[in-house]
């Protein structure tokens, strides 16, 4: 079985299309608006994953959807820890402080996923965001 152990580093083997799958099915009820269900399969998905940031991201995107921003930082905070080279969870945490209304912080972190990899998703997602602040698209700095 090609690609397994590399991608769950966990005792149940777990192949890249099998991670894919189950990924996508958890991004499939997040779509639906079934939080419930997504985060199921997130929180598994984590546990069979445990060294990979991806799972962590997923679980941050459905408190974010929920507005629960400070649950969706912790989440990303922990991808963070798993890949701290990856510009991704710096973005989406960048993201969470704005919607926070934590914009020095929030700018710190998009600017360092810009640095990270300034050619890679997480600084396309950082410089969006940035200029969407910029353009007053995003909620107001809280006083």
């Amino acid at each position: 079985m090609a690609d397994s152990s590399e991608i769950s580093n966990s005792l149940v083997p777990l192949g890249r299309q099998q991670a894919q799958v189950l990924l996508e099915a958890g991004y499939l009820w997040l779509d639906m608006g079934h939080f419930d269900k997504a985060k199921e399969i997130f929180s598994g998905a984590a546990a069979l994953m445990p060294r990979s940031e991806v799972p962590q991201l997923a679980l941050g995107a459905v408190e974010f959807s929920q507005g629960r921003h400070d649950k969706a930082l912790q989440a990303y905070r922990a991808a963070q820890r798993l890949a701290p080279q990856s510009s991704l969870p710096r973005a989406h945490a960048g993201e969470a402080l704005l919607f926070m209304g934590k914009v020095p912080e929030a700018l710190k972190e998009l600017k360092a996923a810009m640095d990270l990899d300034p050619d890679g998703d997480g600084a396309r997602l950082a410089q969006a965001l940035i200029q969407a602040k910029e353009a007053g698209v995003l909620p107001p700095a809280k006083t």
